[in-house]
């Protein structure tokens, strides 16, 4: 990631990068580099590639322009392509896209495909640009203060910087109870402090901070596809590009393989290039475990299960708070769990989250904003917006989408939900997300409503392509293969409830029988078990808890009793209410470590 410092006093410079750094790593594998160019400091914090020599040296021009680049990109076709992945960790290439960006502006990068974040300093106009892909994958968050702006890939890290206050957001656990467990737009838990949208360049200058969009959502192609045929074979080869560039210098992939369609996806296409490795977490002897363990096999790849709840589990994911700066609930910090095991495992992660978004029917919604909140989705309860009020937020996130309404999920709810997963993941492995490559993503916008209907095409394209991976193997969501009938699905169900109805029956009658758990993690039972439950508990209603401020304690307890006591109401809820508490009382013990640990170091 990108941190840096823009301020009109440079003796504070060095000071204020070496604070930043310190808050911003995460692990001793990282490595990190600043410089102070006239007003402006700026760090590179970056995990190199196994068996690489990071180069992070920005490139120079001899009026002095520099640049600076993190992340990788993959292809470039309006500047000859990029022939390597590797091609773009180098000097070269930064110099390359030095160039491009000096003669034609921002929009040089406007099929620069990657995930990545540039900073440019304009010698000449005394201005710093900030630009990101177009999806956002690696967060980038900016605050200004009377003293300068900070910018970083982290919240934590813009923190360091002087005058930038750290002052809790009402409205950032507001929107979480609401919408999923997660913020909106450019929302932090913090006020202050803001982050980018996608495809975005930021201007900073000693006056100003401007944002404005490079590329836009409505610059996709138009027009869906007629010929079914055509269009699978032309997602076929997009396809099989995508994975093949993503595999480029690993020598260990690996995945963490699910029960479901779209690890298998990337498993069953990077199996014919590599020798895979795959993890799967969850809960062992439930159905999503099971279809993991029985698709490895059939690719072959070595696998391990790592158990979630295991001892230690909520420590695991509270350890995990801060360095995600507060913005993952304590749903989905179960993602988390796993990382200690990763490096070990595999040096590039090929993950396969959004999948089933890009070529399947989540999150697909029509033009209108009340199907888009179904899809944020919109929690409703006690301490939620109202309905009118919800509606209200989709209407206006809907309208500032720039481009067709249904690329809404893309720019309002990925960079805040689905991205947060990877981004955690970042500095333990190299991670590579087939799934957004700009040419299969472009193929795909083609694909009809119609035909994405119950991801009818993403099944279609996925049983035809690799039938040993899907025609004999269930969905974890379905517990059918894929294309299976809808009778028989129905079938499946009723007969998968009875059986584990049966199991239980029997354990009750003393029957020392395993029941498998239906999903990977069965998060209320684990929860409310009593060491858990009262640490959860004591955390939001502690006194002075800032959500029973926000929302009166009586509102917030009722929450809590009544999901513990009678399992009503989303677990994101707790889970978000549990990680915002957390986070901002231990936020400031946290950030004077990180400055003391600056000083040993200077002394």
């Amino acid at each position: 990631m990108l941190f840096g410092w823009f301020s009109a006093d440079t003796r504070d410079t060095a000071t204020v990068l070496e604070s930043m750094e310190a808050a911003l790593r995460v692990t001793p594998a990282q490595q990190s580099a600043c410089w102070t160019v006239d007003m402006v400091g700026v760090g590179v914090l970056e995990r190199p590639l196994a068996g690489e020599s990071l180069s992070i040296e920005p490139a120079r021009h001899p009026n002095g322009t520099c640049l600076w680049m993190t992340g990788e990109a993959f292809d470039w076709p309006s500047h000859g392509g990029i022939r390597r992945a590797g091609e773009s960790r180098t000097l070269q290439f930064r110099s390359r896209l030095l160039d491009a960006i000096t003669t034609k502006g921002p929009k040089a990068i406007s099929d620069l495909d990657g995930e990545y974040q540039i900073a440019v300093w304009l010698p000449r106009s005394r201005a710093l640009l900030l630009l990101n892909d177009r999806f956002a994958a690696i967060p980038l968050y900016v605050a200004s203060s009377l003293r300068g702006t900070a910018f970083g890939g982290g919240v934590r890290g813009v923190l360091m910087a002087p005058g930038v206050r750290a002052e809790p957001d009402p409205q950032a656990i507001r929107e979480a109870v609401t919408f999923g467990g997660y913020r909106l737009g450019g929302r932090t838990n913090v006020r202050d402090v803001q982050m980018i949208p996608p495809a975005t360049v930021v201007r900073m200058t000693p006056e100003t901070v401007t944002a404005k969009r490079y590329w836009k959502w409505s610059e996709l192609r138009n027009g869906y596809a007629t010929d079914e045929r055509e269009l699978l074979s032309d997602t076929r080869h997009r396809w099989r590009a995508s994975v093949s560039s993503r595999l480029d210098g690993a020598r260990r992939p690996g995945l963490t393989l699910s029960g479901g369609l779209d690890s298998r996806a990337i498993l069953a296409e990077a199996s014919r290039h590599e020798h895979l490795r795959a993890i799967t977490y969850g809960v062992e002897h439930s159905d999503d475990v099971r279809i993991a363990a029985h698709v490895a096999g059939a690719a072959g790849a070595d696998w391990t299960c790592f158990p979630l709840y295991a001892d230690g589990w909520l420590d695991r994911r509270t350890n995990r708070v801060l360095e995600t700066d507060g913005l993952m609930d304590l749903v989905d910090l179960m993602h988390t769990e796993v990382f200690d095991l990763v490096p070990s495992s595999f040096d590039v992660l090929l993950s396969g989250y959004i999948g089933d978004v890009v070529a399947g029917s989540t999150l697909y919604f029509n033009a209108r904003p009340s199907e888009f909140l179904k899809t944020m989705p919109y929690y409703g309860g006690a301490l939620s917006l109202s309905y009118k009020e919800a509606l209200a937020v989709a209407e206006d996130l809907v309208h500032a989408t720039p481009g067709p309404p249904r690329f809404a999920p893309y720019e309002h709810k990925l960079p805040q939900s689905i991205n947060r997963i990877t981004a955690a993941a970042r500095p333990y492995v190299t991670v590579r997300r087939p799934f957004v490559d700009y040419s299969f993503f472009e193929t795909c916008q083609r694909i009809p409503a119609a035909w994405r209907e119950n991801h009818r095409w993403r099944e279609r394209w996925l049983l035809s392509t690799y039938p040993e991976y899907f025609a004999g193997i269930p969905d974890q969501r379905t517990g059918v293969p894929p294309q299976t009938s809808a009778v028989r699905w129905q079938l499946t169900r009723v007969a998968r409830y009875a059986w584990r109805r049966i199991l239980r029956l029997t354990r009750a009658f003393g029957v020392p029988l395993i029941v498998p758990e239906r999903s990977y993690h069965p998060d209320n039972g684990y929860w409310s078990r009593p060491a858990e439950r009262s640490r959860i508990e004591n955390t939001i209603l502690a006194s002075g808890s800032l959500s029973c401020d926000i929302f009166g304690r009586e509102r917030v307890e009722s929450t809590v009793r009544n999901f513990f006591e009678r399992g009503a109401g989303p677990v994101q809820v707790v889970g978000a209410l549990y990680v915002f508490e957390h986070y901002h009382r231990s936020l400031a013990a946290f950030l004077r470590d990180a400055r003391s640990r600056v000083k040993e170091h200077a002394c």
